[in-house]
């Protein structure tokens, strides 16, 4: 991607193209800090009636200013780390949902899983200093917020997107 007029070009991310990219190794552990905290009214997980749920996101102090020009869009995903599950006795590899149908814990939105990871796109509700009001998040009260993207429609939205029945 060529750089902008007028901007510099960070060179550690721009290769020529006769130098071969030798990839590190991954880390075989990864940790994450929370940047925020999700306050609401519930205080228990719960499998159903986000849509009802209007939350506050607390973005801490040091992340404040990565706010700006969130409040233009109408939509973000939000990370969250599902602190509770960490400690569920249960860590099933299949489900049985409401429908009755049997599926693997990946097919599913349950929030046990192997990482605890909870992704939503949420309406964004509005942004008042570090405090982002949503709806429909569903993160219980206390949920730490490990990151925060703008919904944009080209990439994020499947209009053909294909989903089981029941």
């Amino acid at each position: 991607m060529p750089a902008r007029v007028g901007q510099p070009r960070d060179m550690r991310f721009f290769r020529r193209r006769a130098e071969p990219f030798q990839r590190p190794l991954p880390p075989a552990r990864v940790t994450l800090q929370a940047i925020g905290f999700v306050h609401n009214t519930v205080a228990r997980p719960q499998p159903h009636g986000w849509e009802r749920v209007e939350s506050r996101i607390e973005v801490l102090p040091a992340h404040a200013a990565k706010l700006e020009g969130l409040d233009a869009y109408s939509h973000v995903v939000v990370v969250f780390y599902l602190d509770l599950a960490e400690d569920a006795p249960e860590k099933p590899e299949r489900l049985k949902l409401r429908s009755g149908n049997s599926y693997g814990v990946f097919a599913t939105r349950s929030q046990l899983r192997p990482n605890h990871l909870g992704v939503s796109c949420v309406p964004l509700l509005g942004v008042e200093g570090a405090v982002l009001r949503v709806g429909g998040l569903d993160a219980i009260d206390g949920t730490p917020v490990l990151d925060i993207k703008p919904y944009l429609p080209e990439y994020d939205a499947h209009p053909g997107a294909r989903i089981p029945a029941g």
